[in-house]
């Protein structure tokens, strides 16, 4: 990958990524969202991993505020 100019930036333990974290904030919340417009009371598995399934897809599909990586 450094032939390509790739680089990687590995994180150890106890340092964060707050773009990371906040991805996952996001995708949490859409989540709860979707789940809690349900009219169960209890939610099979299967289901749960589905709904974050498609909250991904759909976060993925808007493009990001400060545009797409010019590659």
């Amino acid at each position: 990958m450094e032939l390509q100019g790739i680089n990687v930036n590995i994180t150890g333990i106890d340092e964060h990524v707050p773009e990371i974290k906040r991805y996952i904030r996001t995708v949490k919340e859409w989540a709860r969202a979707i789940i809690n417009t349900l009219p169960f009371d209890i939610l099979p598995h299967r289901l749960i991993v589905e709904t974050v399934y498609n909250t991904i897809f759909w976060v993925n599909c808007f493009p990001h505020k400060e545009g797409i990586h010019s590659t």
